[in-house]
């Protein structure tokens, strides 16, 4: 019987695929690639079409000998590894190797391993795709081109051991621009003016609040106390009536299915999986969970690498089926809801989807770890809720006329808006499970989307365009508060109702928020940096490097290295670092994937103006900052000591080096002087402990150094529940691993593994009176008691840190008061409606020990303990 041999990437893939195909078939894998560029720089033959000598990666030879036996023994060789360029880059490889001049090669897909989607597979096959081969061969040149030659660069002007990558270095400079907002921002005072109303005359109807808009027929501006006191004054004596009423049906779209960066985003955000992590769990659902129930893995989800919002007729019949059965036939549209994808889209795949609709997440997660569940679960919805029915709101909106009676008030007239809708149809809304808000969903309701009688139609709207302020038919996901306003007609009188009465509230204007991993891969697909199978590897690559660092809440904030890294690369006015630029080279990519151009086009083109700005660039004066004289006495040769920079920071060495070889670690530009007493005394000499900053932050010192150089993480101030020892931060020694707090007992003879998630503050929790609560990170930050089934849990509003305003569990109308008599809203504390998110284990491949470590200006001392930084409380 002839057999037919099938290659594949994953072990776990070969498994699943393996079951449907049965006799007469067997299925290796690859293990992902087998050959590589070697690291060395001829491995591009630059002068001869830049031709590439690949060579079997290390540790791969078994790897391709089982292949190539394998493929002795077939007829047929079907090559399925992943439906990309990448997958293609592989199955030219393996190809190469099992060269056979009598065996029959083919490529097939599988966009999704169920049994019809490897049947369609096997079915379909076609030949290897050069062009798209070709496009893959161009990227990794490009990327090994601009890695060594821009690396150099960056070692002559910088620091020796240092990298730069091609797509890498703009996102870094997107962080490190956004960085320089955040530091040039200048806060800016307003305040929001608003009043009580309710019915000037009998029957007595509910009290609702509007917010004054405009004063003498303008925008109303207020940024001072001043002129806020003179408008209260107005608005306490004045005359209230209503002048128009008006009520609408409002709509609000759903979103379309996840193309792989809006998973990302919304993975970030509500699961709080990095990029990498997502990716990583996809791939798992994607090739097979074993559900044990026909003795073998299930493909649970579609490609998970796609910029396409594109999903098959027989998907969207089977969705709408389950829409009916499960909700009832009056959320299913007339007509599918169609999705326009972005006109830069490849479109090459759908979008991610469940393979089967059928398959609910509730009824299998027995048989998933808690992330595949919970990632499986967001995909599920999101594809159910793609293709239901507009949510519909019932929204009123009254506007009022105010008439001051004062004498010499500070404007003649005033006019307040109060706003009010109420969910009459949940539509889509019905599945999310209380999710506010989506990725992508502007691209439904802003401009460009169009809603039908019997269905809707969602075009993309420009990346920008929702940005930049283009009106949405539907309501905003920050409006999904229920309310209602109470009936009123036109030419009604209004009297001031207290509390609340007239609220004066100061604000002030934020700066831009920092990235992270969502927001970040948000830009590049704005911008058009990268494709849907490189947005993890972008991520990944910037935190692997010392140029940025996670705060908490997962922000990256560039450190001083990355924005030297920047600047120079920037002044050297190199083409790589400018976004257009990056973006304009996808789409070239793009085009030498579709055979439209030539790879030795595109890179000759690329590389002889590279070449030539190089040169230019290695002409420049050092990138680092000079050494600064100081008045600091060495301790071992009595000379003055010079502030110089290195890779890993701020540092002391010897005016006399090399003779004297003298430093001192100095991680910021304080200076020595830059340390806090406190009343903790070394564990190893009994002298005071003073705390220090370096490269990871705070930690305590013995004043004994260098006689005692012990070093301890700085406690957070709370007792470990478990132990009673100190909890402290903790930074994983993996890059781009997640901080997470644990007990300082962690190596003591009795060791404690107690672990938090959330940062624990030494506040009492009002509702069961545990000792600390934790602060959760995120759009909104919130105070969440760590207590199993306690539930407490309360937002922190923008003004002030948590301490205090939730030590009494003040009522948010306690903040209220203290707006409506005049004063300044400072920070106020209001409930949440979901119940508390409890801490998770940390991962064993990001847990670290917790030894932050005042390295001595060198990296390699990382084994001291530096990384555990004081908080505020």
């Amino acid at each position: 019987m002839a057999k037919t041999l099938v290659i594949v990437e994953s072990p776990a893939k070969a498994k699943t695929i393996k079951k449907y195909l049965g006799n007469g078939y067997e299925v290796f894998a690859s293990k992902g690639h087998v050959k590589d560029l070697p690291k060395k720089q001829n491995a591009v033959d630059v002068l001869n079409d830049f031709a590439e000598t690949y060579e079997v990666i290390e540790g791969k030879e078994k790897v391709l000998e089982e292949l190539k036996s394998a493929a002795k023994k077939a007829d047929e060789v079907l090559l399925a590894t992943d439906p990309d360029r990448e997958g293609e880059a592989i199955a030219f490889h393996i190809s190469e190797e099992i060269k056979n001049p009598k065996l029959k090669v083919a490529r097939v897909e599988f966009h999704e391993i169920t049994k019809k989607g490897v049947d369609h597979g096997v079915h379909n096959p076609r030949k290897l795709d050069e062009n798209l081969y070709d496009a893959q061969r161009a990227r990794r040149v490009l990327d090994r081109i601009v890695g060594y030659d821009v690396s150099a660069l960056v070692w002559s002007k910088l620091a020796f051991g240092l990298s730069a990558g091609r797509v890498q270095s703009v996102a870094l400079r997107l962080i490190v621009d956004r960085e320089r907002e955040i530091e040039a921002f200048v806060a800016e005072e307003y305040w929001n003016i608003a009043v009580g109303l309710t019915a000037a005359s009998p029957p007595a109807r509910a009290p609702f609040v509007a917010k004054v808009a405009l004063a003498d027929g303008k925008k109303l501006e207020v940024t001072n106390g001043e002129v806020a006191a003179r408008v209260r004054a107005d608005l306490e004596s004045a005359r209230f009536q209503v002048a128009k009423v008006v009520r609408r049906e409002q709509k609000r779209n759903p979103p379309a299915p996840y193309t792989t960066s809006k998973l990302q985003q919304d993975a970030t955000n509500y699961l709080h999986f990095g990029a990498k992590r997502t990716m990583q769990i996809a791939q798992a659902l994607y090739e097979g969970i074993d559900l044990k129930r026909d003795g073998g893995p299930v493909g649970l989800i579609t490609y998970m690498r796609t910029d396409s919002t594109r999903v098959s007729d027989d998907a969207i019949a089977e969705v709408r089926g389950v829409v009916a059965k499960r909700y009832g036939k009056e959320f299913v549209p007339e007509r599918p809801n169609v999705f326009k994808s972005k006109k830069n889209a490849q479109d090459a795949h759908e979008a991610i989807r469940p393979t089967s609709v059928e398959i609910h997440p509730d009824s299998i997660k027995k048989h998933l770890k808690d992330e595949q569940y919970k990632l499986y679960k967001l995909i599920w919805n999101r594809f159910v809720a793609s293709q239901m029915n507009p949510a519909v709101y019932d929204r009123t909106t009254v506007e009022i006329d105010v008439t001051p009676t004062v004498a010499g008030p500070a404007y003649r007239s005033y006019l307040a808006r109060a706003s009010g809708r109420i969910l009459k149809f949940a539509g889509w809304l019905q599945v999310t499970e209380g999710q506010q808000e989506f990725a992508g969903e502007e691209e439904s309701n802003g401009a460009g989307a169009a809603a039908a009688e019997g269905g809707v139609v969602a075009q993309a709207a420009e990346a920008g365009a929702a940005e930049a302020g283009a009106a949405a038919p539907g309501p905003s996901a920050e409006e999904d508060a229920e309310a209602l306003l109470p009936d009123m007609k036109e030419g009604e009188a209004l009297a001031v109702v207290a509390p609340p009465g007239v609220v004066t509230d100061q604000k002030f204007t934020q700066p831009p928020p920092r990235y992270n991993e969502g927001s970040l891969v948000r830009e590049l697909e704005k911008r058009g940096i990268g494709r849907p199978s490189t947005y993890a590897e972008i991520i990944g690559k910037v935190q692997q490097r010392a140029y940025v660092e996670k705060r908490d809440g997962g922000a990256f904030q560039p450190t001083l290295l990355g924005k030297f890294v920047v600047d120079g690369l920037v002044r050297s006015n190199l083409d790589i670092m400018d976004p257009n630029f990056t973006a304009q080279m996808e789409e070239e990519l793009d085009e030498v994937g579709a055979g439209n151009l030539k790879r030795e086009q595109l890179l000759k083109r690329f590389y002889k103006r590279f070449k030539e700005q190089l040169d230019l660039s290695k002409k420049l004066a050092p990138w680092k900052p000079e050494a600064e004289k100081t008045d600091i006495v060495c301790d071992e040769c009595g000379s003055m000591m010079l502030k110089k920079w290195g890779k890993n920071g701020w540092f002391l060495s010897c005016e006399r080096y090399p003779k004297c070889k003298a430093t001192r670690d100095l991680s910021d530009a304080r200076g020595a002087a830059a340390v806090r007493e406190t009343d903790i005394s070394c564990d190893k000499c009994g002298k005071p402990m003073i705390i220090k900053t370096g490269r990871f932050g705070d930690f305590l010192s013995c004043t004994g150094y260098p006689t005692c150089k012990n070093t301890r993480p700085v406690p957070l101030g709370v007792a470990c529940p478990q132990c009673g020892g100190d909890l402290i931060e903790i930074r994983p020694r993996k890059k781009g691993g997640r901080t997470f707090y644990g007990c300082s007992n962690w190596n003591a003879e009795q060791k404690c593994d107690f672990k938090l998630w959330q940062k624990p503050v030494p506040i009492p929790c009002p509702s069961c009176g545990a000792k600390f609560v934790t602060r959760t990170a995120g759009k909104k930050a919130m105070l969440v008691c760590a207590t199993k089934d306690c539930g407490f849990k309360q937002e922190i509003v923008e003004g002030e840190g948590e301490e205090g305003a939730a030590a009494e569990g003040a009522a948010p109308q306690d903040a209220a008061a203290g707006v409506a008599s005049g004063a300044p809203a400072q920070s106020a504390i209001r409930p949440a409606s979901t119940p508390a998110e409890r801490p998770e284990a940390a991962p064993a491949e990001e847990a670290a020990s917790p030894s932050p470590g005042a390295a001595k200006g060198a990296r390699g001392a990382a084994e001291k303990p530096a990384r555990a930084r004081r908080t505020a409380s």
